[in-house]
């Protein structure tokens, strides 16, 4: 296992909207940021994510991909001499509060490296602001819009949610062989990106659709659209609908229901505070075993994903809840997604965006021969030498297409009654296939 060095230096952080600016730790300094090695000012990675809101659990596990990049990289002696700090931009989930703040970021931050983050609720809205200000973006989006895009510096480590939701619909009636279904999702953006091409899976499926709620996530009870859902009969809930929205609702589906009906959840359920609300919602034991997911493939093992672990843990001094994030998959593609733009710098050696941007699918796809490495040390070393890189961190290989997305299958999973997740099944590409072809 790589250990911590010493010598890191820890973040500095803040959180920003549209209105208002917190510092939470002191002494962010600014500089051009096109400039190289010998600037004191750290260069910022910002993470344009919901941090209030219904949607404000997704926030903090981008944030706890950021804390253990800086800790890696300054370690090591930063991007060109320059450390790297990170920074909060709190979108609020909401496409008009999101346009306002990534504008603010653009403008009050020169030294901006990148952009993590970026999910369903605004990167349609943000995306055109960062693209024009040539800002690499590492986004959870699932829209299907940037399937293809035209974006050059949008980057997608994750599936699209129409696939995401497909491979719902597989462990429904492939692993599990239900046929009627629930679906119950919030009614913000993001969640209702799922239910289409679900609704289209399950009917090829040869299974039924008994009941599609979309529910407001702010309600105290949701007890008249639950007495709906138990009179539909459903085999299993489909369902994400962040914030307190899907502990309440279950909750009242056990009480009314006198039990739990199974559940499965999409990527962004497998969540510390998802896992927390609902298990105190349902019970621990009637959680584990009645819930299953599905979320994008990670080893958890090797000096790539050693070194994340190593570096997030000595985080909990700057966010004492990153420790929870050791398995969370959008936290180690997004801290990859840190890395890879890091390492594009140094071989572009140039802390330019525009110079670097090239070299972010060369490091991540790697060319014939290249070098195989799994932190930004060894990376550094080796362009250092004059060698070709291909960067296989914590999240393992990547392998973007021509649109910057990198898509590597399916697991499905649960939880631990500690609130950790365990993998208890895989979807293969042909079942993906099956599930999504017309």
């Amino acid at each position: 296992m790589t250990r911590f060095r010493a010598a890191a230096r820890p973040a500095s952080v803040c959180v920003l909207s549209f209105s208002v600016v917190f510092v939470l730790l002191a002494g962010i300094p600014s500089g051009p940021a096109a400039s190289t090695a010998g600037a004191a000012a750290p260069l910022v990675v910002g993470i344009v994510a919901p941090f209030t809101g219904a949607d404000a659990q997704l926030g903090p596990a981008y944030f706890a991909a950021c804390l253990p990049a800086s800790r890696s990289i300054n370690a090591a002696g930063g991007i060109l001499g320059r450390q790297v700090t990170c920074r909060q931009f709190d979108t609020r989930g909401e496409p008009a509060d999101a346009v306002p703040a990534a504008r603010q970021m653009v403008a009050s931050t020169p030294d901006l490296m990148m952009v993590i983050g970026c999910t369903s609720d605004e990167a349609s809205s943000v995306m055109p602001i960062l693209e024009q200000n040539h800002v690499p973006a590492f986004c959870q989006t699932g829209q299907s819009e940037f399937n293809r895009s035209a974006f050059q510096y949008f980057y997608r480590l994750v599936p699209p949610d129409e696939y995401d939701a497909y491979a719902m619909v597989g462990i429904a009636t492939i692993l599990h062989h239900y046929k009627r279904i629930a679906l119950v999702f919030g009614n913000d953006i993001g969640s209702q990106t799922f239910v289409a091409p679900a609704i289209r899976s399950i009917k090829k499926m040869g299974a039924q659709v008994v009941i599609n709620q979309a529910i407001a996530l702010n309600q105290s009870s949701y007890r008249t659209e639950v007495t709906k859902l138990l009179a539909a009969r459903p085999d299993v809930i489909l369902t994400e609908a962040l914030g307190p929205a899907d502990a309440t609702y279950l909750s009242e589906v056990k009480q009314l229901h006198h039990g739990v009906i199974p559940i499965i959840g999409s990527s962004a359920t497998v969540d510390p505070v998802w896992f927390k609300a609902v298990a105190a919602a349902l019970g621990v034991d009637d959680l584990i075993n009645n819930f299953t997911a599905l979320d994008t493939p990670a080893t958890f093992s090797g000096p790539g994903y050693d070194e994340f672990k190593t570096n997030l843990l000595a985080s909990a001094s700057e966010f004492a809840g990153a420790p929870r994030y050791t398995k969370r998959a959008s936290t180690i593609h997004l801290y990859d997604g840190i890395v890879m733009t890091a390492l594009a710098m140094v071989a572009a050696k140039s802390t330019d965006r525009a110079m670097a941007q090239p070299w972010i699918v060369k490091i991540g796809n790697g060319t014939p021969g290249a070098q195989v490495v799994s932190t930004f040390k060894q990376g550094a070393e080796a362009l250092a030498k004059g060698a070709a890189i291909r960067y296989t961190g914590a999240g393992g290989p990547t392998r973007f297409d021509q649109y910057h997305n990198s898509n590597n299958g399916f697991i499905v999973v649960r939880f631990t009654k500690t609130g950790d997740s365990e993998v208890v099944g895989s979807l293969t590409e042909a079942q993906i296939a099956q599930l999504s072809s017309e």
